[in-house]
C-alpha cells in the first residue's frame, strides 16, 4: 500500500499566511491506488545460457579463411610460373646459347686450323655415264692388260678415307655430328631477327637450349631436306616470327661443312602434291596437323624445313616454313658415312634389346624419311636407321608426361618449407622482425623447389 501525503493550500498573502496559523500542517492520509493493487508481481528473468567455448563454437570462419589463404597462394605460384615461362625460360636459353656459341666458334676455328676441307664434306656430282668397254681383239691382249694394268678406281670413291688418322676421326665425327644437345650449326634469318646456335635433336631437353635438328633427316647444306624445330613464345622463342617470313627470305646455315644459303618457297609451290593435306596457307608457310609428318620427307629437292607450334602459346597445330637451298649442295665423306652408320646400327641394336639381354619384338614402323634402304641424305645406313625411332612433328613439343610426379614431389617440398618457416615464426619469435625471418628462412628453401617444380611442369606441358 502506499501513503499519499496530501497539503491543504494556504493563502497567498503574508497576512493570510498568519491569520492560517495551524492550517499549515500538513495533513496525511493512507490512500490505496487501484492500479497497484490489481498490478501482479514482476517475473523474475530467464537464467542467461552458458557462454560457449571454444570446442564448441563451429570454426567455419576458420575454415573459410584457410581456404582464402590457400587459394591466394595458389594465385600467387601461378603468376609465378607464368613469369618463369615467359623470362625465366628466356634466362636459361640465353645462358645455354652462350656456351654453345663458344664451342661452336671453337669447333670452327679447329676445322680452320688446317683440318683438310675434303675430310669434312665433297661436292655432290652429277653421275656421269658409265663407258662402254670395246672387246678385246686378241687373246694376248687380255693378259697383257690383265698383268700391267692397276685395279680400278672408283672416282666416286673417297680417296681421303685412308688418310684419315683414328685419333682424329672420332674428332671430326664429332664435329660433323655431335651428339644429342651438342651445337651442330648456326642459323641466321635476317628479315626476322634470328641468331641461333642449332643443336642437335628435338627432345624437351634439347629444345629448352635453341633450335633442334631433326637428327633423321638430312644435315644443313647437304642434299635432301633438312629440318629443325623451335619454340615460338618460351625459351628463347626463336621462331616467334616465323609467320612472318616470305618468299625469297634468305636464311643462312653455318656448320664445319661451310655456309649455306636458303630462299624461301611459296607454299603452294613447296608443297604443290600435298595441298589437300594442309590446313592453312600464309604468304610463306603453310600449317598442318602435328600428324603430318610428311613435311619432313624427301621433296626431291634441297630444302630447308622449319617447325613450330601454332598457335602461339599452343600445340595444336604446326607451322610449316619450306627454303630451297641456293648453293651447291655437299655430302659426308666416306669414312663419315660409315662411321655413323656404324653408330646407327649399334644404337638400333640396344633399341632392340630389352633389358635381359633378349630381342624386342615390337614392331617398328618404316621411317617416313629415311626410306627402306640405300644410304640416306645425311650418310647414314638407311636400313640400319630405318627402324629406329621415325621423327615426329610432336617430338620435343609434345610434353613429357613422366615429369608431373617429380614436379608434384616439388611442390609438396616448396609447401612445406613455406609452412614450416610460418609455423617457427609464430612459436618462437616474439616481435614482428623474428616472425618475418623465420618466414623468410623458409621462403628460401621454397622458392629453390619452386623453380625445379616449373621447370619439370613446363617439361610435361606441351611447348608453345
Amino acid at each position: 500500500m502506499d501513503t499519499i501525503k496530501r497539503y491543504r493550500r494556504l493563502p497567498d498573502g503574508p497576512a493570510q499566511k498568519r491569520a492560517a496559523g495551524a492550517d499549515q500542517i500538513p495533513m496525511t492520509d493512507t490512500v490505496v491506488d487501484p492500479l497497484v493493487d490489481r498490478a501482479e508481481p514482476p517475473k523474475p528473468l530467464p537464467p542467461m545460457p552458458p557462454r560457449p567455448t571454444d570446442d564448441s563454437v563451429p570454426r567455419i570462419a576458420e575454415y573459410l579463411g584457410a581456404i582464402g589463404r590457400g587459394l591466394i597462394l595458389a594465385g600467387i605460384v601461378v603468376m609465378l610460373f607464368v613469369v618463369f615461362q615467359l623470362w625465366g625460360t628466356n634466362l636459361q636459353e640465353a645462358r645455354a646459347q652462350d656456351g654453345l656459341r663458344d664451342d661452336l666458334t671453337e669447333r670452327f676455328d679447329a676445322v680452320a686450323d688446317g683440318v683438310d676441307t675434303s675430310l669434312l664434306a665433297r661436292p655432290v656430282l652429277d653421275p656421269e655415264p658409265t663407258p662402254i668397254a670395246e672387246p678385246a681383239d686378241t687373246e694376248s691382249d687380255e693378259v697383257l692388260a690383265d698383268e700391267t694394268a692397276a685395279p680400278p678406281v672408283d672416282e666416286g670413291d673417297d680417296v681421303s678415307a685412308a688418310t684419315v688418322p683414328p685419333e682424329v676421326e672420332d674428332e671430326l665425327l664429332a664435329a660433323l655430328l655431335p651428339a644429342d644437345g651438342d651445337a651442330l650449326a648456326q642459323i641466321e634469318i635476317p628479315s626476322i631477327e634470328v641468331d641461333k646456335v642449332v643443336v642437335r635433336g628435338v627432345a624437351v631437353a634439347d629444345l629448352r637450349r635453341g633450335p633442334g635438328h631433326y637428327s633423321q633427316t638430312s644435315l644443313p647444306g647437304n642434299e635432301g631436306n633438312a629440318a629443325i624445330a623451335g619454340h615460338r613464345t618460351t625459351y628463347g622463342a626463336p621462331f616467334n616470327r616465323i609467320d612472318e617470313l616470305l618468299p625469297g627470305d634468305e636464311i643462312t646455315v653455318t656448320s664445319v661443312q661451310g655456309e649455306f644459303t636458303y630462299r624461301v618457297l611459296d607454299p603452294t609451290v613447296a608443297y604443290a602434291d600435298h595441298l589437300d593435306q594442309v590446313e592453312a596457307i600464309g604468304e610463306g608457310h603453310i600449317i598442318v596437323n602435328p600428324s603430318a609428318v610428311w613435311v619432313l620427307g624427301d621433296f626431291g629437292d634441297d630444302r630447308l624445313t622449319l617447325t613450330a607450334c601454332h598457335p602461339k602459346l599452343s600445340s595444336r597445330q604446326r607451322i610449316i616454313v619450306a627454303a630451297e637451298l641456293v648453293d651447291d649442295a655437299v655430302e659426308l665423306p666416306a669414312w663419315a658415312q660409315e662411321a655413323e652408320a656404324e653408330r646407327a646400327a649399334a644404337e638400333a641394336e640396344e633399341a632392340r634389346l630389352g633389358a635381359d639381354g633378349t630381342t624386342d619384338t615390337m614392331p617398328v614402323n618404316d621411317n617416313p624419311v629415311l626410306g627402306d634402304g640405300g644410304v640416306s641424305d645425311d650418310g647414314t645406313d638407311a636400313g640400319a636407321t630405318a627402324e629406329a625411332a621415325a621423327p615426329d612433328l610432336d617430338e620435343g613439343l609434345g610434353g613429357e608426361r613422366d615429369a608431373i610426379p617429380p614436379a608434384a614431389a616439388w611442390m609438396i617440398g616448396a609447401i612445406a618449407f613455406w609452412y614450416v618457416g610460418g609455423r617457427l615464426g609464430e612459436r618462437f619469435a616474439t616481435g614482428l622482425p623474428g616472425r618475418l625471418g623465420l618466414r623468410f628462412v623458409g621462403l628460401v628453401p621454397a622458392l629453390v623447389c619452386l623453380w625445379f617444380s616449373f621447370e619439370l611442369i613446363d617439361r610435361a606441358l606441351p611447348a608453345a
